[in-house]
C-alpha cells in the first residue's frame, strides 16, 4: 500500500459519532462497490487509526489505503460523502510515511452464528424439517458474541440493518496483494499503522 488519505468524522450536539459512521460507511461501502472487480473485491482497503477494542471504539479516523495516487483518485470519496461535507474532513491523497510506519495489521469482518432461534428457523425452512427438529438441533450450540466494535449498515438486497463488526489482528510483515471485499476490509491483505 502506497497512498492514502484520512477521512475525519465531526459530530456536533445534533449528529453522534454512530449515526455518522453509519452514514460514511454506508457511501464507503456503495463507492467500492463501484469499484468492484470481476472477482467482486476491491484494491482499496480500510483502517481505523483510533481503534481501541477494549472500549468498543473505532475512534473518529477512517483511514483508506491503495496500491497507487490512482486507485483513490478513481473513488472519487469527496463525491460520495459531499453530502456530509460539514460532519467530515477529508485530506489529500499522500504517500504513506515509510519511516512512520509502526506496525502493520489487518481489518476484518467477523460474522457470528449468534441467534440459535434464527438459524433454527432458516434450518427448518431450508431442510424442509420441522421447526421443533431444528430447534433441538441447536440446543447444543452455545451462542456466540464478540467484543469487536461495528458500525449499523443497512443492506441495500434486503432493506435490513445489521451489525458489520469489525476486527483489528496484527501481523509482523507486510505482503501479498490488496485484495479487499467492498466494505474495505480482509482477513489477508494487510495495511500499515502509523
Amino acid at each position: 500500500m502506497k497512498s492514502y488519505l484520512d477521512i475525519t468524522l465531526l459530530p456536533n450536539a445534533d449528529i453522534s459519532l454512530y449515526f455518522l459512521w453509519e452514514k460514511v460507511y454506508q457511501q464507503l461501502h456503495l463507492a467500492l462497490v463501484e469499484r468492484q472487480q470481476s472477482n467482486k473485491t476491491v484494491k482499496i482497503g480500510v483502517a481505523f487509526p483510533e481503534y481501541k477494542r477494549e472500549k468498543f471504539q473505532l475512534g473518529s479516523k477512517l483511514r483508506l489505503f491503495a496500491p497507487s495516487n490512482v486507485d483513490l483518485e478513481k473513488l472519487n470519496i469527496n463525491n460520495w460523502l459531499s453530502r456530509l461535507s460539514d460532519y467530515v474532513h477529508i485530506t489529500s491523497i499522500r504517500e504513506v510515511p515509510d519511516k512512520k510506519i509502526e506496525g502493520y495489521a489487518y481489518f476484518k469482518r467477523v460474522q457470528l452464528k449468534s441467534n440459535n432461534a434464527r438459524l433454527a428457523r432458516r434450518k427448518a425452512k431450508r431442510e424442509e424439517i420441522s421447526l421443533d427438529e431444528a430447534q433441538n438441533f441447536y440446543q447444543q450450540y452455545k451462542e456466540g458474541y464478540s467484543r469487536a466494535p461495528f458500525i449499523h449498515i443497512k443492506s441495500i438486497g434486503s432493506n435490513k440493518r445489521f451489525r458489520l463488526l469489525i476486527e483489528k489482528v496484527k501481523v509482523d510483515t507486510a505482503g501479498g496483494k490488496a485484495i479487499f471485499s467492498t466494505y474495505g476490509l480482509s482477513s489477508t491483505s494487510v495495511v500499515p499503522l502509523f
